[in-house]
C-alpha cells in the first residue's frame, strides 16, 4: 500500500480543525454528511489552490482540476468529525 502523502495528511488535519471549528456551536440539525462534506471540499479546494498558486508544476498538471475529493464521517453518538482525502482516481495524478 502506498504511503500517504505528507502534505494531504498535513491538509486532512487543518480541515478536519476548520470542520470542528466551524460546526462546533451549530445546531445538530446543521451537522449533516452533506454540509459537512461540502464544507470539507470548499476548504480543500482552497488548500490545492494556495499550493497550485506556489508550483508552476502543480498548476499545469491541475489546470483542469486537482484530483482530490474532501470526505466526510459523522460519529452519530459523539457528533465527532472524520476527513479523508481521497482521489477521485486513485493512481491518475
Amino acid at each position: 500500500m502506498p504511503q500517504p502523502n505528507s502534505m494531504l495528511v498535513e491538509i486532512e488535519k487543518l480541515i478536519r480543525k476548520n470542520v470542528v471549528l466551524y460546526f462546533a456551536n451549530r445546531p445538530d440539525g446543521e451537522k449533516t454528511l452533506e454540509k459537512v462534506e461540502a464544507f470539507a471540499q470548499k476548504q480543500l479546494d482552497f488548500f490545492i489552490d494556495g499550493m497550485m498558486k506556489q508550483s508552476p508544476d502543480l498548476m499545469k498538471m491541475w489546470r483542469k482540476g486537482h484530483p482530490f475529493l474532501a470526505k466526510a464521517a459523522i460519529n452519530k453518538e459523539t457528533l465527532a468529525f472524520e476527513i479523508q482525502v481521497v482521489e477521485k482516481e486513485p493512481g491518475k495524478w
